[in-house]
């Protein structure tokens, strides 16, 4: 049942009607975070005790729902509550994602930017061009890491409890006040397992002798960073080589480039789909 639940999720994240009811939903989210953190501000509990009751009633409430039912019927209220879960996490998303932002971003600058090349050294443009794709490829990569995949890999794990507690997680490290008071170390622990997951998973979808090299170098380098780790994987998976801008404009060459790091983690995500649906057929 996990299976066909992630598959509609999946599919109906495609849609684009499915955006603004789940934005409407993801706003409630954010008001509870945000009534937890003045709540305890003004009452000194401390910005600990408000992650606590952001995170913990949501856990609780869907762990009372999932033993619910027994029964004949169990299985039925078990996909009733994993759907609703997986509605609220997956479609809970950055609108417009980083792909779209960046390539909406590179085209308006490539208008402005030809007075630029012809004052520049080609070096000094190459080089600009390449932080800039590397900063991208960053953010595409921690959008999907926790907009996606995270929440994904608990919730096959261990159902939709895990996947509840990820994604209040993620909802209350973006308040600054919480992120640094533990929301974010606790997600560093989260996804710990997920992002060594998903760089063998780029070695499989990619090039898979640089890939794993690197994954083995780098998988119990504790003090690494996740997007660092998942970069660096990505990176030797998905090997991009930036021509130097000339005739073509550098926006439209960052385009193309930030659409392989995309392809390739969509190459990563029906790995996982096969994989699951293997499990679902031969438990």
């Amino acid at each position: 049942m996990s299976f066909l639940v992630v598959l509609f999720v999946l599919g109906l994240r495609q849609f684009s009607k499915a955006a603004e009811p789940a934005a409407m939903v993801a706003v409630l989210m954010r008001r509870w975070r945000d009534s937890w953190l003045e709540r305890a501000t003004q009452e000194g509990w401390g910005r600990r005790a408000a992650l606590v009751f952001v995170v913990l009633p949501p856990v609780l409430l869907i762990l009372a729902l999932a033993l619910a039912s027994a029964g004949v019927w169990h299985g039925l209220w078990s996909a009733v509550v994993s759907l609703v879960v997986m509605l609220l996490v997956l479609l809970d998303r950055t609108q417009p994602d980083v792909l779209a932002r960046e390539q909406a971003a590179w085209q308006q600058a490539d208008e402005n930017f030809q007075e630029i090349l012809r004052n520049a050294e080609s070096d000094t443009v190459y080089q600009a061009a390449s932080n800039e794709f590397v900063r991208a490829r960053q953010s595409l990569l921690a959008e999907q890491l926790r907009e996606l995949f995270a929440p994904l890999f608990w919730f096959l794990l261990l159902g939709p409890v895990a996947a509840i507690a990820y994604y209040f997680l993620r909802v209350a490290a973006e308040r600054a006040e919480l992120a640094e008071n533990g929301a974010e170390q606790l997600l560093y622990y989260a996804n710990w397992p997920v992002v060594r997951l998903l760089g063998l998973s780029f070695a499989l979808a990619g090039d898979f002798t640089t890939a794993w090299q690197r994954w083995r170098e780098q998988i119990f380098r504790k003090e690494m960073p996740a997007i660092e780790f998942l970069d660096g994987c990505a990176a030797e998976a998905q090997i991009v080589k930036l021509v130097e801008p000339g005739e073509t404009k550098p926006g439209a060459v960052l385009s193309i480039a930030l659409q392989t790091v995309a392809a390739l983690l969509h190459r990563t995500l029906i790995i996982w789909i096969v994989i699951l649906a293997l499990h679902t057929l031969w438990p």
